[in-house]
């Protein structure tokens, strides 16, 4: 998992995550109504371009609704989060050429006082987007044990850095 940073500052979360493929390919886990699928969940309205929608079923009916807000492909796309129950934000990735494939910047704005929660859920989706951007997508099934284990992770890094003592 190339998980290289990831912050949380007010109400926004950022991570920044390395892919060992071309930034087209991982611009195509955005398009790609069959690798969304894999990664994010299941699509009912795939459109990737500007003013576009994506909806995306998560199960349970649970839907998310995304107005693209600006799509430089294979650079930029940016939207909106519509999620049930939660404050509206704003999501988007940045890809940048690196050596060894592409460098992804993911920031989530608007979260509010979900931005602690909304860590370990990118790093997971993150993980299945790696893996299904690399040909070897990862089973639903292990979706929720992965995300248990890094909220987990994710509470002990916030718990180390709170006992820390302060410089």
């Amino acid at each position: 998992m190339p998980l290289s940073s990831l912050a949380t500052e007010d109400d926004s979360l950022t991570i920044s995550w390395l892919l060992a493929v071309p930034a087209q390919t991982v611009w195509a886990g955005f398009r790609d109504p069959a690798l969304l699928s894999q990664w994010l969940g299941r699509p009912l309205v795939c459109d990737a371009k500007t003013g576009g929608m994506i909806v995306v079923d998560h199960g349970g009916g649970c839907l998310s609704r995304s107005v693209v807000t600006e799509a430089d492909e294979p650079r930029r796309l940016a939207m909106t989060w519509d999620f049930p129950d939660e404050p509206d934000s704003q999501i988007a990735f940045a890809l940048h050429p690196a050596e060894s494939g592409t460098r992804m910047e993911l920031v989530h704005n608007g979260l509010g006082s979900l931005v602690d929660s909304y860590g370990p859920g990118w790093v997971t989706h993150l993980t299945y987007l790696e893996a299904a951007v690399g040909g070897t997508p990862l089973p639903w099934s292990q979706f929720w044990p992965l995300h248990t284990s890094f909220e987990m992770l994710y509470g002990a890094a916030d718990a180390t850095a709170a006992a820390a003592p302060s410089r």
